[in-house]
């Protein structure tokens, strides 16, 4: 965390120099080897993907934002860097906030291979946008020029998938849900909950129909305080709203 820390801050005031880009990018590799190692083991240890409670849904996305980040950072090296703080953001909070690193058993209701693509489509939106939050707060430092307008395209190309992704893991949960329940739709906190986030960032899709998106600094400061509603979604369901997801907290 004091690496990506130290990243982020070098990223924030300027570039980084060959060398410190270099150890970042081995910093990363290491980084994405070890959370793959420790996902395989898990995997192989418990019998099932480990996406089934809080502390496996934070390794995932620790795991897919640093992923994400590497695979854009050639185009867009800042990414390897908010990408890096997101993913070791996620680590921390795995360890001290959502819940045991123990494996147990699944809850029957969670033995099933839609709970998978549920999950991970989830968080992969989820990734995205944390990793869109960052770079409006990256803009909202920058003046105008080239990397202003650069990282602005980034941010609305991200959205697009990032949205979508969340769509395509609702549907997937009512169907887990009319499986498992007899019901596609319960208005339960984190349902209702994660059809507000996506509503909310579907906003920002329809700049024609509201010109406020087309101003830059707007956009930017939209995607900060949306992702407000990401964190309510994941934490604050969990911890204050509880409800049938409550179980992810375990």
């Amino acid at each position: 965390l004091a690496l990506s820390l130290l990243f982020c801050i070098i990223a924030f005031c300027g570039k980084e120099a060959k060398w410190l880009s270099r150890l970042h990018t081995l910093f990363c590799v290491f980084l994405a080897l070890y959370l793959t190692l420790l996902l395989a083991l898990r995997w192989y240890i418990s019998g099932h993907i480990p996406l089934s409670n809080g502390f496996e849904t934070m390794l995932f996305m620790s795991w897919a934002t640093l992923l994400l980040s590497l695979l854009m950072a050639g185009r867009m090296p800042i990414l390897k860097v908010l990408g890096t703080l997101v993913s070791t953001l996620c680590l921390l909070v795995s360890m001290i906030a959502v819940g045991s690193p123990q494996i147990t058993q699944l809850m029957p209701v969670l033995q099933s291979p839609l709970l998978s693509i549920h999950v991970a489509v989830v968080m992969l939106s989820y990734a995205l946008f944390a990793l869109i939050a960052l770079i409006a707060l990256r803009c909202l430092l920058l003046k105008d020029g080239d990397l202003l307008t650069r990282l602005t395209a980034l941010s609305r190309f991200l959205l697009y998938p990032a949205v979508a992704l969340l769509a395509i893991g609702i549907f997937v949960g009512a169907v887990w849900a009319n499986v498992s329940w007899g019901r596609y739709w319960a208005w339960d906190p984190k349902e209702v909950w994660a059809l507000i986030t996506m509503l909310v960032y579907a906003l920002a899709l329809h700049p024609r129909s509201l010109p406020w998106f087309h101003r830059t600094m707007f956009f930017h400061v939209f995607c900060i305080t949306a992702f407000i509603t990401v964190l309510i979604t994941y934490f604050g369901v969990n911890f204050l709203l509880g409800g049938m997801h409550s179980y992810a907290n375990g």
